[in-house]
């Protein structure tokens, strides 16, 4: 049942997102093909230098359109196109937080009122990072050998297709990997607790909230591609920065209840007194509606999240099918294992440890999310930032990290309140197994 399912998860993903790509009106009448990365680069700094010019000739509006323009490079070129990704997948996570923090001093410099000259200093810096990373990229796949020179005209097309080539399937795995394995992470965990405690029969219910949660993908794409069509990338782009986060946290309250909820029925004492009072059968449907929440709420964001990346890489994939397909491929198989992992091997595991590690697994993801839900609105400027020099850039992105005081803070809090709640849960459990056990000496010598 959970391969059949999964394989068809699989395909409702593949299919939403080449549905959204061909119905989507955003990017229509966008003929712009970018070659590479460098091209992609030039048409930022085209953007960023806008900003400059804007602010220079002053006016009501000089700060709201200047800032509108370092989004419009930010939203609709490093992210959409998935260079910020690509950086941080093929340079490092620490370059893509640093260059996404230079996109933020500038819009500061705009929005504290500095001077011109300030405000083109911390421009020219971004631009340069940003020649500096095309640059790298796509030089990646061509090495050190300099062409001789009577390297023919077709020799040096078939290595700048190939270095396109390359750039394509890195940049697709790597978008894939990084929004599917929290949603892989979610269900799988999800699953793995239906199948260990004989509650397969919920299976669907949860199957079905995530593939509502691919359904509502293509729907929010599509209405953020008519926002950007309408009002602009940038608007567009707040607006899916500001939903991603808000998600984060619905997703961080949702995962915390059910990850406490399946640590105080962590013994086999208390969970098999629980399963035999079927007074608490409302209890347990409710408990699988959360379930199934959840599962909606993963899919859903990184749904949502991976059809944009992939509609906005469209001219590129256009160029290089093969290598789309296989980095979609090599990623659908690595998720895959993951999955496997999960459901399967961990099911194997005695009722107290496997309970206890998947809430632990629950109580992590919280502390990612959270992170990164406040790192979503901070990308949309609805929350500053004040970076932690002692960090160096330092981060995890898998778990959320980040070198950011307001990252940290609800993280440092949320794991003190994790810590505090298993504390409780494990004394709750102890007592009622004591209850328990007493219970049934009593029952035992009123028996004999």
């Amino acid at each position: 049942m959970i391969k059949g399912n999964w394989k068809g998860r699989i395909l409702s993903v593949l299919m939403a997102i080449f549905l959204i790509t061909s119905l989507s009106p955003a990017y229509a009448s966008d003929k712009v093909t970018y070659d590479n990365w460098e091209a992609v680069a030039e048409a930022m700094a085209v953007h960023l230098n806008e900003a400059v010019d804007i602010y220079e000739k002053g006016g009501e509006d000089a700060a709201k359109e200047a800032t509108s323009a370092i989004n419009t490079a930010y939203f609709k070129f490093y992210e959409k196109l998935g260079f910020e990704k690509t950086v941080m997948t093929v340079i490092s996570g620490k370059r893509g937080s640093t260059v996404e923090h230079q996109f933020y001093r500038a819009k500061r410099s705009i929005k504290r009122g500095e001077s011109i000259d300030e405000l083109k200093e911390e421009i020219e810096t971004l631009i340069q990072m940003l020649e500096e990373d095309a640059e790298a990229l796509d030089n990646m796949n061509k090495g050190d050998t300099q062409e001789s020179d009577d390297s023919s005209h077709s020799d040096a097309l078939s290595s700048n297709k190939s270095v396109q080539g390359f750039n394509t399937f890195i940049a697709v795995l790597g978008l894939t990997l990084r929004e599917g394995l929290e949603a892989i992470l979610v269900v799988a965990a999800i699953a793995a607790y239906l199948t260990k405690t004989n509650n397969r029969g919920y299976l669907k219910g949860v199957y079905s909230g995530a593939i509502l949660g691919i359904v509502f993908s293509i729907i929010l794409a599509i209405v953020f591609n008519v926002i950007a069509n309408k009002v602009g990338d940038a608007e567009s782009g707040i607006g899916q920065e500001i939903f991603e986060g808000v998600a984060m946290f619905v997703a961080v309250a949702v995962l915390f209840y059910v990850s406490n909820w399946m640590l105080s029925k962590s013994e086999v004492e208390i969970w098999n007194q629980y399963i035999q009072d079927r007074v608490e059968q409302s209890i347990t449907r409710g408990n699988m509606m959360t379930l199934a929440f959840t599962a909606f709420l993963a899919v859903a964001r990184e749904g949502a999240e991976l059809i944009l990346f992939f509609q906005g890489m469209r001219s590129n994939i256009s160029n290089s099918p093969y290598h789309m397909w296989l980095g979609l491929g090599v990623a659908v198989i690595i998720l895959a294992v993951v999955y496997y992992a999960i459901t399967k091997l961990s099911v194997r595991l005695p009722l107290k440890p496997f309970f206890t590690v998947t809430s632990w697994l629950m109580f992590i993801l919280c502390i990612s999310f959270a992170g990164k839900g406040v790192f979503e609105l901070q990308e949309a400027g609805v929350i500053g930032r004040t970076i932690i020099p002692a960090m160096n850039g330092f981060s995890i992105e898998l778990l959320g990290i980040y070198d950011r005081v307001e990252t940290l803070l609800p993280q440092i809090i949320l794991l003190i309140v994790i810590i505090i709640s298993v504390i409780y849960q494990n004394k709750n459990n102890r007592k009622k197994r004591a209850e328990l056990k007493a219970q049934h000496e009593k029952n035992t010598q009123g028996g004999v």
